[in-house]
């Protein structure tokens, strides 16, 4: 079972990325327990990057690009291809996308033909993004089936975990994550896996809570799981993206920026009723983060 990190994407004031702190952030949550970092993800803000900007988040953690599944999705497949044929020159774990969005009544065959143009210009395995409350289309296992299409892997960003279930049980060689925070426990208890946003913040608990079931604890992983959820709830009062690059600074003592509109940040009576909320919420609990 493994901790995947859809990492936020740092930015100055400017609106340009924070390398700096983007290095850091990556070394820290893979330091503190973190198997792999999805890089590029809607936590990144990847739907708002440009090509360029998603290449430069690869070269900056190139000596980690190992630990890396690189999200390359675009709405312009030539962007597409181009970032695939850039990856083709790191040790990625897998390159990942989600589906064609915004356009509407799409036929299911121009979905599956989108990823098997991916599958057949990548060196690398592929892995499906299947977000369908963003992107309005769910790739489910039933229609990968239908149309014989087997990815390496599925990050399944869904709230019914049988959902994620049955491309495990379809696919059973298929590495399959569920992508909610608040299914975190369920997803490593009964997939490869979780892809969650507080492993931003929270990289020691998820590591605990993987170490919990590991060892059959459930009880001790479901308090963690409790902790995840209950922060959850916090930072969507606020914005939970914007929210996260707040959190991040509490819990880990380093800067991480802000996002870049259009996810704003918080403004600064928000930042700190979110951080004496969170510390006061923590220190109740005595929790290392």
């Amino acid at each position: 079972m493994e901790i995947v990190s859809p990492i936020l994407t740092p930015f100055n004031s400017d609106g340009t990325i924070n390398k700096e702190a983007l290095k850091q952030h990556a070394t820290n949550l893979l330091n503190k327990g973190v198997d792999l970092i999805f890089l590029n993800g809607t936590t990144g803000l990847g739907p708002a990057l440009s090509k360029e900007e998603k290449k430069e988040n690869l070269r900056v953690l190139s000596d980690l690009s190992n630990k890396i599944i690189f999200q390359v999705g675009d709405l312009n497949l030539n962007n597409v291809i181009e970032l695939i044929k850039f990856a083709s020159d790191y040790d990625l774990r897998a390159i990942a996308s989600y589906s064609p969005y915004y356009f509407p009544r799409l036929p299911e065959k121009w979905l599956i033909k989108y990823f098997q143009i991916i599958a057949s210009q990548s060196r690398h395995p592929v892995y499906l993004y299947n977000y369908p409350s963003a992107t309005g289309y769910d790739i489910s296992a039933k229609l990968l089936s239908k149309f014989g299409l087997e990815l390496a892997g599925v990050k399944d960003t869904n709230q019914d975990l049988a959902h994620s279930m049955e491309f495990k049980t379809t696919f059973p060689k298929m590495k399959v994550y569920n992508g909610s925070d608040t299914l975190a426990f369920y997803s490593l208890l009964s997939l490869d896996g979780t892809v969650a946003s507080m492993s931003n913040c929270l990289p020691t608990v998820f590591k605990e809570m993987k170490e919990a079931v590991a060892r059959g604890d459930a009880r001790k992983a479901m308090t963690f799981q409790k902790l995840i959820t209950s922060l959850v709830e916090m930072a969507r009062k606020y914005g939970q993206l914007g929210s996260l690059y707040v959190l991040t600074e509490i819990t880990q003592g380093y800067k991480v920026g802000g996002p870049r509109p259009p996810i704003f940040p918080l403004d600064e009576t928000e930042s700190k009723d979110l951080r004496t909320e969170v510390e006061n919420f923590l220190k109740g609990l005595g929790v290392s983060t």
